[in-house]
């Protein structure tokens, strides 16, 4: 009688890789770093508390920016490979768009010195705001404001 073989890739690690590969990682083109919108880039870490505080903010304002000109996005600041961003961005239960070492690159952003940090940028890629520490809703919402933004909330 033949005994069932155990599969190389558990089930798990196949939906954590597609949910990841569909919901966290939507990779920005150069055309795409230039296509009107704002950007707010928050960096994060696993080991960072106030950052964890953070998160809920962010997949709400990602949620509640969606229609508008204005983008969340997250990036690692301990700079992982992207499986491992994602496999971690999964676990702290990120849900905005996550991005790559490459694509922070486009951006020309720099790594902070201290975590949390969170740059507002214009649709050209400019800093606009350097936002540092825990941040509310209100705050981020306050800085979209003094750039003439009225981003749809609803």
């Amino acid at each position: 009688m033949l005994k069932p073989r155990k599969p190389l890739v558990s089930l798990s690690l196949l939906v954590l890789i597609f949910v990841g590969m569909t919901t966290f990682w939507n990779p920005l083109t150069a055309a795409e770093t230039n296509d009107g919108n704002w950007r707010i880039v928050n960096y994060w870490s696993e080991w960072c508390a106030p950052c964890r505080v953070e998160i809920p903010i962010f997949n709400e304002l990602s949620v509640r920016l969606a229609k508008s000109n204005v983008m969340v996005v997250g990036v690692n600041f301990d700079e992982d490979p992207m499986e491992l961003t994602l496999e971690i961005a999964g676990e702290m239960g990120i849900e905005f768009t996550v991005l790559s070492q490459e694509e922070v690159d486009l951006l020309a952003l720099k790594l902070p010195d201290v975590l949390p940090t969170t740059y507002l940028l214009s649709p050209s890629n400019k800093v606009v705001a350097k936002l540092i520490g825990q941040q509310s809703e209100q705050d981020i919402l306050d800085a979209l404001t003094l750039q003439g933004l009225t981003p749809l909330t609803d």
